[in-house]
């Protein structure tokens, strides 16, 4: 029996966090200091708004020049224009007016004309003043219930191409300035009118894809609807929360926060807009998962490290009957007027007409058209399997023809000891450059590091940990370190890091075989060595380990 929870239990259970987390929302510090600072914003006229947008459209929030510094701790840009808007001046004023009793009537005189007096009155004129908008401004941040998604994963990628996929009407991705709405602050919308999405494509990979799910909702439920404002904005950020969280992204930072803005604390109508839109999730999510599968799947190939082992596994055969295909051409090879270029498109072209002829091969194809390292390890095989009378088919060609293979034998010319475990610890000196030290982390994993103390601290320049596969006799890094620099990078499969890290292994140890490093100290489980209290002992271990070219000479030693 599966433990899993199946997908409608899941999504019961994203609904039920949607309505807690409003509520934190509402008791949470944040939204008290949110309504604080609102509360400081003046309200100003529909014609100051029009007023304002026609100057900035983008504008959000506006206040004075000294209401910035006084109730937000902001101060106005240098060189920044202010918005010009209308500000009501009252004064008063002494006005000869007719005289009325206490039911309001005119009061008259003998003659029948009415009896006038001095009264005091109130003018409002206008006149013209300055706001900014918070653009314009710079300090102490403005608290907020909702903060833009930030990042990228292959999940959010992978949604962002399913929406694309199954949405029936337009999706546009434009940076601000393409589009008034996108200008006002909208991260994306919905046209009822135009029936298409628009989306700001200047947000970050997990942003775009909260946001096109939403505004994809807002296209299945709400073209035609007499809904409020409240209740759409409450389904679509529903349904996008639930369909992230589905498909394994987080955005209740985003949602929580967005949806309390519209649901004014009513909790019975807030559940029963939850409750109504549940079958909707479901049907999205069933319509959006084998898409979403096959598009996560195609993304994570197509940005994998793939190793020479995954490599000869992939292709061993593809070559073959590449290579079986190929000797149609074989007279090609002795004509001067077939270059080598040719043959590489008829190389090509046979390639791809292998991978396209067998369903099992999909990845192999889609890796072809998509995948530039893995592109060019096949068809380098393929061509030397083509051109070399000599061609052995049973050698692993991707694993011998690679750098992980060459730097593999490298770091075995300097530390075979090590790769057979008869010692897990060596050191290695030269005159004018840092020690190396290089020394087993457990079983197949390894570190080599250039240290240098500063102020009583251990330095790395660098150090890199790495794993070897012994049986095919291939070196993975696995990480990078540069103390001096606060650097530390990890590989975990990210093919760009895995290429640069192989590139600087093979040569760094090309380096410390020129720069002529001799090993200094040995460990190993029964004794320590060194060269200067056993330099012989240490030639001689350096010798019957294979590594009699580290070994310190003589001479060296005598100097």
């Amino acid at each position: 029996m599966t433990n899993f929870k199946s997908s409608n239990e899941k999504t019961k259970q994203a609904f039920e966090m949607i309505e807690q987390g409003v509520k934190d929302v509402y008791s949470s510090d944040s939204f008290k200091q949110y309504l604080s600072c609102l509360s400081k914003f003046h309200n100003y006229s529909l014609n100051n708004t029009l007023l304002i947008l026609a100057q900035k459209p983008n504008a959000s929030l506006v206040a004075g020049y000294r209401s910035w510094q006084i109730n937000f701790n902001r101060h106005v840009d240098k060189g920044e224009k202010g918005l010009m808007i209308l500000a009501p001046v009252t004064y008063k004023e002494d006005r000869l007016m007719n005289k009325v009793d206490e039911n309001g009537n005119v009061e008259l005189d003998e003659s029948g004309s009415p009896i006038q007096e001095q009264r005091q009155v109130n003018i409002t004129r206008f006149k013209t003043t300055t706001v900014f908008d918070i653009s314009q401004t710079s300090g102490e941040p403005i608290p907020s219930l909702i903060h833009n998604l930030t990042g990228s994963s292959h999940e959010s990628q992978a949604i962002i191409q399913s929406v694309q996929s199954i949405c029936t009407i337009p999706i546009e991705f434009k940076i601000e300035t393409e589009d008034l709405n996108l200008m006002t602050g909208a991260k994306g919308y919905y046209s009822p009118s135009k029936d298409k999405i628009v989306i700001n494509k200047d947000l970050e990979d997990l942003q775009i894809a909260k946001t096109l799910i939403h505004e994809y909702a807002h296209s299945l439920l709400h073209k035609q609807t007499n809904k409020d404002q409240n209740q759409r904005e409450i389904e679509a950020e529903s349904l996008a929360f639930v369909l992230c969280d589905h498909f394994g992204l987080d955005t209740s930072e985003y949602s929580f926060g967005y949806i309390a803005s519209y649901a004014n604390k009513d909790f019975d109508e807030l559940n029963s807009i939850l409750n109504n839109i549940q079958s909707t999730a479901h049907e999205m999510i069933e319509q959006l998962e084998p898409v979403f599968k096959e598009k996560l799947h195609m993304i994570e190939i197509k940005n994998k490290y793939i190793t020479p082992l995954e490599m000869e596994q992939m292709n061993h055969d593809i070559v073959i009957q590449v290579s079986s295909l190929m000797k149609q051409y074989k007279d090609a090879l002795d004509d001067p007027n077939v270059s080598t270029s040719d043959i590489h498109e008829m190389v090509d072209q046979q390639i791809y007409d292998v991978i396209n002829s067998k369903p099992e091969f999909s990845d192999q194809a889609f890796l072809f058209g998509n995948n530039h390292d893995y592109y060019q390890a096949l068809r380098t095989v393929c061509f030397e399997a083509f051109t070399n009378q000599n061609f052995d088919t049973s050698k692993n060609w991707f694993i011998e023809n690679s750098i992980e293979h060459r730097n593999y034998e490298l770091f075995e010319q300097i530390a075979q000891p090590l790769l057979t475990h008869d010692a897990y610890y060596m050191k290695y000196t030269t005159p004018g450059f840092m020690d190396l030290n290089v020394e087993i982390i457990d079983d197949d994993r390894f570190a080599m590091a250039h240290n240098y103390e500063l102020n009583g601290d251990l330095m790395a320049d660098p150090d890199i940990e790495f794993t070897v596969d012994k049986e095919n006799r291939l070196l993975y890094p696995q990480s990078y370190q540069q103390d001096n620099l606060q650097f530390y990078q990890r590989v975990d499969g990210d093919p760009f890091r895995a290429n640069e890290l192989n590139r600087f292994m093979n040569q760094w140890i090309h380096n410390i075989q020129e720069q002529k490093y001799k090993v200094e100290t040995i460990y190993t489980d029964e004794l320590e060595l060194s060269t200067k209290e056993n330099p012989s002992g240490v030639r001689k271990f350096c010798k019957e380990n294979g590594i009699a070219k580290m070994a310190p000479k003589s001479k060296e030693l005598e100097r």
